[in-house]
This record gives structure tokens, C-alpha cells and sequence, in this order.
């Protein structure tokens, strides 16, 4: 789903919580909380603003958020944009946020030696480059596209290729993490 049709179509008030909570692991005592917003960019219309479905936990009182999978956690700029530059291309329309693509790559780059070990644990053998361009290219043929790859990182590692978010991560204190944030498609 695009995030144009996803805003035109109210998407973030039909979701439904996830069957257990994954803080407690309590069945069908998640409750609906309420939205909070951000904004994202848009192929069509710049940027807009969307809206992510949150649940309370009535066992644990901890929340829940149910993330676009074209989106990334913490950033503004579409998966699909991304995706392009982070694979050597970028469509016209997608020229405007090259400053913040770029810092993007920076981003992912420095975060990459943490991230190393994480990867190395999914592929078979090691990349053939140790450089970011080289990771990156073995990380897409892996899993696909940034879409599928921060998925598969957030749900089994609590990770992105940005950093660790106390959102994402099952590793965080039970006392202190207050919330998680899936991401759905």
C-alpha cells in the first residue's frame, strides 16, 4: 500500500491489535489507545501526515504501535525513496530530500559495525566488501527491499539499519521499555 492510499483511506482506524501483547504475552488484552502522528514524504503531494494506531495492554498497561511498513522508524523519507538511493538511483521527484538521504547513508554507514555482527548471523558467508555499498547490496539480495529488510530486523532482532530503538527492542528492561512498535504491512 502506498502512504497516499493509506492517508485517503483511514487505513490507521481499521487496524486491528496484535492477538498477544508483546510485553506480557496476555491474549486478546490489547485495547484500543489511540493514534499519534508523524510525517512522511509523498511522491504525489510532498509531505503528509499520517497516522499510527496505538493499543494499551490492560494486563501490563503497556503500549503497543502499529507501524506502516513504508515507513521507517524515526525517518522522514519513504522506504521506496530510500531504497533508490541506497541502491544507486533516485527518481526526479525524490531529488528535493537528497540532503537527508544522504545524512541517511551517513547514518546507516556509522551504524553498520554494530549492525555487522547482527547480519553475519542471517547470511551464509561473509560480504565481499567491507564497505557500506558493498553491505548494503548484500543486505538487498538477502532480504529484499528496505521494506522486507527493516521488518526482518526489527522482528527478529530489534534493530534497524539506523540504530536500536527501545520501541523495537525484546532486549530491553521489562521494567523501563513502556512500549513497542510493530511494523505491518
Amino acid at each position: 500500500m502506498s502512504v497516499d492510499d493509506y492517508v485517503a483511506t483511514s487505513v490507521h482506524k481499521r487496524l486491528e491489535p496484535p492477538c498477544k501483547c508483546p510485553q506480557c504475552d496476555a491474549t486478546n488484552a490489547l485495547r484500543a489507545l489511540g493514534y499519534y502522528s508523524r510525517n512522511v514524504t509523498s511522491t504525489k503531494r510532498g509531505v503528509l501526515r499520517v497516522f499510527v494506531r496505538r493499543f494499551r495492554c490492560c494486563e501490563c498497561g503497556k503500549t503497543v504501535s502499529l507501524l506502516p511498513s513504508f515507513v521507517q522508524p524515526y525517518r522522514l523519507v519513504l522506504n521506496v525513496t530510500i531504497n533508490e538511493f541506497f541502491g544507486g538511483t533516485l527518481s526526479t521527484n525524490a531529488l528535493s530530500w537528497l540532503q537527508l538521504l544522504k545524512q541517511y547513508w551517513n547514518r546507516f554507514s556509522a551504524w553498520l559495525p554494530q549492525i555487522d555482527r547482527i547480519i553475519r548471523s542471517v547470511v551464509s558467508r561473509s560480504p565481499p566488501h567491507s564497505d557500506a555499498a558493498g553491505r548494503w547490496k548484500v543486505m538487498a539480495a538477502t532480504f529484499g527491499n528496505l521494506e522486507k529488510i527493516t521488518t526482518a530486523l526489527v522482528g527478529q532482532f530489534g534493530v534497524t539499519l539506523f540504530g536500536r530503538y527501545r520501541c523495537h527492542s525484546p532486549f530491553a528492561d521489562e521494567l523501563t521499555r513502556l512500549h513497542t512498535t510493530y511494523v505491518f504491512h
